[in-house]
């Protein structure tokens, strides 16, 4: 009798660590969302491919990027604000940005609040990127040391200059961040291939600004690489071709080249930042004034 009860508490306590396993998501059980949040109608062709000159406009989308498994809503950047509050530039009349939405219009269409969100990526401090760091108050967020180091030196260039450097940046990214360390949510990240969450890693890839990231998520369909502003479009990625506003030209490349080789050359696991061909490639529905695609559900 004494051992028929010991076999089944080792049948119980079996089954409970079976359990247990089945509960805990998986390295690779992260979906993908691409959350449009406006866009600029009539870019130059030329700002996102270098030396597309006289090619016309196209239509530039902004998106946050939804990663997703049961232990965490990570979204990679955040966009920007769709006024000038607190000083802010009015990015809108700046760059003729359309159809902005805020943050929790922008997460309602998937039942999230900004509260929900528990990581943020950002991939570099560039105004639609990075300006609502002051909007999720219980996100952990992560960039890259030499992406704010960056910023906080060029300040020192002369006028000019800085200007140059700074014409898609705010003061106000810079503060916020401040505000974030204070309260002990900031991460610098100085490492290459840094796992922010299980499946989920940080890259440098610096070019476009002085410290871009780009990450690469673990789904059920493999690893996908996600650029954001290293590769703008699938011709970026294919020709080699660096962007239209850079930092230094010869690092895109090589970041680039860094982004094919993540995935083993197969352009089918890129996801560029701004290329309106995702919304033929893959599943997208109209949301509201805006759209999202489903890369991997």
């Amino acid at each position: 009798m004494r051992l028929t009860k010991m076999i089944l508490l080792f049948i119980l306590i079996f089954s409970f660590l079976l359990t247990g396993s089945a509960l805990a998501a998986k390295k690779g059980d992260y979906s993908i969302k691409m959350l449009e949040y406006g866009g600029i109608e009539d870019y130059p062709k030329s700002g996102l491919v270098y030396g597309a000159h006289n090619q016309g406009t196209t239509y530039l989308p902004f998106f946050y990027i939804l990663i997703q498994n049961k232990d965490h809503n990570i979204l990679y950047d955040i966009g920007y604000r769709n006024d000038a509050k607190d000083g802010q530039k009015d990015w809108s009349k700046l760059f003729g940005g359309t159809n902005i939405e805020a943050p929790d219009e922008v997460l309602k269409k998937v039942n999230l609040t900004p509260n929900d969100i528990d990581i943020i990526i950002l991939s570099h401090l560039h105004f639609d990127h990075a300006g609502n760091i002051d909007q999720f108050p219980n996100a952990q967020f992560y960039v890259q040391k030499e992406e704010l180091d960056g910023w906080v030196s060029s300040l020192s260039l002369p006028d000019k200059v800085r200007d140059w450097v700074w014409q898609a940046t705010d003061m106000d990214h810079i503060k916020d961040l401040m505000e974030v360390a204070a309260e002990n949510r900031l991460t610098l990240i100085e490492a290459d291939n840094f796992e922010v969450a299980e499946g989920v890693k940080l890259h440098q890839a610096k070019g476009h600004t002085f410290g871009t990231q780009v990450i690469t998520v673990e789904t059920k369909k493999g690893m996908y690489v996600l650029p954001q502003d290293v590769v703008y479009t699938y011709e970026n990625a294919i020709d080699y071709k660096p962007l239209g506003l850079g930092i230094d030209n010869v690092e895109q490349l090589m970041s680039i080249d860094k982004v094919n080789k993540l995935v083993g050359g197969n352009v089918d696991f890129i996801i560029p930042g701004h290329d309106i061909a995702v919304f033929d490639k893959y599943p997208t529905v109209q949301v509201g004034k805006n759209r999202m695609v489903t890369i991997v559900k």
